[in-house]
Order: structure tokens, then C-alpha cells, then sequence
């Protein structure tokens, strides 16, 4: 079957209508260029279906832990993805390994945010730069963000096909006290050692690997921090991206909460433009938001997205 890139092997997956108004193609990539071979991503984009007009600029969505895709398109709201493509934008949501329609890889255990980082996006963001020849939006929520922000301070993308970064919920200095106590730190290793996967149901349908679970309490150390497996200090060249960057926390967040989202891209000094909002009543907003509901609920569809889009419009 002919591969739909040039640049190594892309199937359609698949291509399903919603509502005769909306098609999702979703394709699956191989890049086969990591030390797996058998790593294979799923990334959907979603389009009007009978048009071939012109696309607007491409916004690539990933999602956080626990999670896939769906969260971008919530069945009882409009959804992020609807959203940014009635406002003139080119939606695609990645799966990222062993989550939605992306296969579990043969070394699924060893999956990281750092390998996802290093090999994975890449590949993605050669191929959506393949079929759109415009640079992208990079947003996301939670563990999403901080994957997106690990991928550009390990200088593992190509800044110059990037428009903009937006990160939703999403910090990497404020984790769960248990992991800063030795004992319980030491209990929470052996643990993350021995399952080879972790669910939480509470949080979200999809399970993480093990290495997933291991690369959260090395970065919960007071000592290491936000750093690659080489210990590599990450905070440096993030600091010293010029990306535009947009965070945006929620004001009742408990797990991310807002001044540690804020330290996050008050770390970033070279930015061109970058900004802040807490989704709350105290700058304007009609509800306390919590994390969920930065991308799923109907208060951010009428008036947190609205402020995002308008954002996005004036990079």
C-alpha cells in the first residue's frame, strides 16, 4: 500500500463522519526513528467533510496522563478541536503510544515523555509540516503541556515550524508530598518498578507505562527536578526559547495549580510574547474553573476559548 509521506511509512487508519458535518482522517505514523521499531502514533485531523476548501493554520493537540484524543472532542459539548476548526484553524489530535488508536509498542514499559519527546514528536511535527507547509500550534493539557515544553527545551523540534505554544494546566515543580519523604518515595519506586502499567480511573480511561510513572517521581526530587535521564537540567534551554507561549491554569486546580503553572513560563526569558491567564472569577470569569474544565465544559466553550482563539489570531 502506498505510505501517504514521503518521509517514512504513513497509513490511513481511518476516515469517519460526524454528523454529516465533520470528517476525522486519522492516520498512523512509523518513523522508525527510535530504538523500537515497533512504535507507531496515531494522529487524527479533523476537517469539514465534503470540502476541499483551503485549511487555516494547523494546531496539533495532545492530550494529558490517563488520557487520549477524545478529551479534544467531547460528545455532550462542542470540544476544543470543533472549536479551533469553526474558528478557521487545522485541528490534529495525537494519540500518543499505546493510548487511543495509537498500538502498544513492543517496549511499552520503557515509554517515557522524554522518548515521546525525542522521537515521536519530531516525527509529528515533520509530518503535519509535510501536508500543511505551515507552522503549527503546539498546545496541551496537562502532562501534555509539560511533554511539549520537554520536547523544546530538549531542542528535539525545529522552532522555525513552530507558531506558537499553548499549555493548559500544566507545571513541573509541584507533585504529591508523599514522593519528598524518602520512605514513601522508596515505596512509590519499587512500586512504579513492579506494574508494568497504572491506571487511575479517576483521572482518566487510559493506562501509563511504568517508565511514565518513573520519569514523575525522578522529577519530583527536590534535588533533580525537571531534568532528562542524563540528568540534563531541561529549565536552562527552556528558558531560553523565543517561542510565543500562552498558560493557561485553572483557579481551583489542586493537582496544578496556578502559581506553578506561572512559574513555568515566568522561567522563560527570551519569549517574543507570552502570557498568563487563571481561569477564575478573579480575572473576569464567570465560575471557578478546574482542571478538567479548561478543555471540557461549557463555560470554557463561551468564554475561555473565545480568549484563547483571540490569542492565537494575534501571534
Amino acid at each position: 500500500m502506498k505510505s501517504s509521506s514521503d518521509l517514512f511509512p504513513v497509513s490511513l487508519m481511518k476516515a469517519d463522519v460526524l454528523d454529516d458535518t465533520y470528517i476525522e482522517d486519522t492516520y498512523l505514523l512509523k518513523p522508525n526513528n527510535s530504538p523500537d521499531q515497533t512504535v507507531q502514533i496515531a494522529v487524527t485531523r479533523l476537517g469539514y467533510y465534503n470540502s476541499e476548501g483551503a485549511r487555516g493554520m494547523p494546531v496539533i493537540l495532545f492530550h494529558g496522563a490517563f488520557s487520549n484524543r477524545s478529551c479534544w472532542m467531547q460528545p455532550e459539548e462542542q470540544g476544543v478541536a470543533k472549536t479551533l476548526l469553526d474558528n478557521g484553524f487545522d485541528p490534529w489530535m495525537v494519540d500518543l503510544r499505546g493510548h487511543g488508536d495509537s498500538p502498544v509498542n513492543q517496549q511499552y514499559q520503557n515509554n517515557s515523555l522524554e522518548a515521546y519527546a525525542q522521537f515521536d514528536l519530531p516525527a509529528i511535527q515533520a509530518f503535519v509540516y509535510e501536508k500543511t507547509g505551515q507552522p503549527s500550534i503546539w498546545t496541551g493539557h496537562s502532562w501534555g503541556g509539560v511533554l511539549i515544553a520537554t520536547a523544546v527545551a530538549g531542542k528535539y523540534l525545529d522552532e522555525s515550524k513552530i507558531k506558537a505554544l499553548v499549555l493548559l494546566g500544566s507545571q513541573v515543580t509541584r507533585y504529591p508530598f508523599a514522593l519528598r519523604v524518602p520512605f514513601l518515595r522508596i515505596t512509590a519506586k519499587i512500586i512504579a518498578t513492579i506494574k508494568h502499567q497504572h491506571f487511575a480511573p479517576a483521572l482518566g480511561p487510559e493506562a501509563e507505562p511504568k517508565g511514565v510513572a518513573k520519569e514523575f517521581i525522578r522529577w519530583s526530587s527536590l534535588w533533580l527536578g525537571w531534568r532528562d535521564s542524563k540528568k540534563q537540567a531541561l529549565k536552562k534551554s527552556w528558558k531560553a526559547t523565543r517561542l510565543p507561549i500562552l498558560s493557561v491554569a485553572a483557579s481551583r486546580d489542586r493537582s496544578d495549580p496556578p502559581k506553578h503553572c506561572r512559574k513555568l513560563i515566568n522561567w522563560v526569558e527570551q519569549s517574543v510574547k507570552k502570557d498568563f491567564i487563571v481561569a477564575g472569577k478573579a480575572s473576569g470569569f464567570d465560575t471557578e474553573y478546574s482542571h478538567r474544565d479548561l478543555i471540557a465544559s461549557s463555560k470554557a466553550q463561551t468564554e475561555l476559548w473565545p480568549r484563547i482563539i483571540h490569542w492565537l489570531k494575534e501571534v
